[in-house]
């Protein structure tokens, strides 16, 4: 076992809080989405016309669920499915107007909630941890 003031040891117990207190938030998180919803809502909002096989690939899930999901956002006029110029089986995504104002709200709120855990940290501390966690994030990948 390692000792307590071990930094990975600090590190490992960090991640489980955080994971524990996202998943306790997820509902003011991200506006009444599940965090499925939210991912590829945000995936689609970020790329150009991803297909269901690029979320799908992305996030490591079964086309099934992403279809599923993506029918659920669908019904709620969140996204809408359009034809790929040259070839017509395939079907593009695009987010709604409701949508992209749902993410733009949902975005706003996570800064909003960032920005008040951080804003007593010094700006240096704050672009270290961005930093940081972004290298940490990026080599899980």
């Amino acid at each position: 076992m390692a000792a307590r003031d071990d930094p990975l040891e600090k590190i490992h117990e960090s991640i489980i809080l955080f994971s524990r207190n996202s998943r306790v938030r997820a509902n003011n998180m991200y506006d009444d989405l599940s965090f499925v919803a939210y991912t590829m809502l945000s995936y689609v909002g970020t790329f150009p016309q991803p297909t269901a096989s690029d979320l799908a690939e992305r996030y490591g899930l079964e086309k099934s669920t992403v279809s599923r999901q993506l029918s659920r956002l669908e019904e709620d006029g969140l996204l809408r499915r359009v034809s790929h110029p040259s070839r017509p089986r395939t079907k593009l995504l695009e987010l709604t107007d409701t949508g992209h104002d749902r993410l733009v709200r949902v975005r706003q709120h996570q800064r909003e909630e960032l920005q008040e855990r951080l804003g007593r940290w010094p700006d240096d501390d704050v672009a270290t941890f961005s930093r940081l966690l972004r290298r940490f994030v990026t080599e899980l990948d």
